[in-house]
């Protein structure tokens, strides 16, 4: 099984508990995905980071980690000087400054040409949930029984099923299905689209990279997510039955009990 990461700590409103987990999977040599989920010693706290890299030899996983490594770097430096209400423009940036980071190493040698990460990023605070993200790791929101996506794939078969040429569900088993249209590090400048969604108690927030979406079907994540087991226990789940299922890409998640308890 993978690493995992637990704490709980107060917000103003909401005591969050949060699980993280990579697991290589059944079928790769390396782990190319990266996440962040808070220890209490952090100096930023309610954040959570998932990464999938991309790139010839070790080159993803540097990748995910650089671009994790540098959104953080730039939350320090900048999070004192932005309100709640600049949240979203703060994410916005980090992402920003994360491209450019990745971008310029992959640039700086031939070891790490052309690598890229996709890249999700979630915050929680004063009870909204605030997302930014570029590529196909995707934020979930599960809410009374049911799992919805926050995000929408930046890949060539999202762009059809927006296009109307085929349905979601034949995009879920398309050859192309993991072409994805955008990515941290691939170009010097990169688009980040941005949710804001208010929480609601009972709340479980989920981060994972398409080696778990794309195994599972959201109607299976529900499932277990909405299991009376330990947050620990769901995820542990999640990626066994991803490794059941085949295990063909690496398996990582991040699992926030956004609503907590009292």
């Amino acid at each position: 099984m993978g690493d995992f990461y637990e704490f709980c700590t107060p917000e103003e409103v909401y005591c969050l508990n949060a699980v993280g987990i990579s697991d290589i999977g059944k079928c790769r040599k390396n782990n190319e995905d990266a996440f962040y989920v808070p220890s209490p010693a952090d100096d930023i706290q309610n954040l959570y980071i998932i990464a999938d890299g991309m790139g010839g030899c070790n080159a993803g996983e540097v990748a995910s980690r650089y671009a994790i490594d540098s959104f953080l770097d730039y939350i320090r430096q900048e999070q004192i000087s932005h309100g709640e209400e600049d949240i979203p423009d703060l994410l916005a940036e980090a992402m920003a400054a994360s491209n450019k980071a990745v971008y310029e190493k992959s640039n700086s040698t031939r070891e790490f040409a052309e690598m890229g990460t996709t890249l999700v990023a979630a915050a929680v605070q004063d009870g909204k949930i605030y997302v930014a993200y570029v590529g196909d790791s995707r934020a979930y929101l599960f809410r009374k029984k049911e799992l919805n996506p926050l995000t929408t794939d930046h890949s060539y078969v999202m762009e059809l099923v927006r296009l109307g040429s085929i349905t979601k569900e034949e995009a879920a088993n398309h050859p192309k299905r993991n072409i994805i249209t955008r990515a941290v590090g691939i170009k010097e400048a990169v688009e980040t689209d941005a949710i804001v969604e208010k929480a609601m108690r009972g709340d479980i927030l989920l981060l994972c990279t398409d080696g778990l979406s794309g195994m599972l079907s959201d109607k299976e994540m529900a499932d277990i997510i909405g299991k009376r087991i330990a947050l620990e226990k769901k995820a542990q789940r999640l990626v066994e039955m991803a490794n059941e299922r085949g295990g063909y890409d690496n398996i990582s998640l991040i699992l926030v009990d956004v609503g907590g308890k009292n």
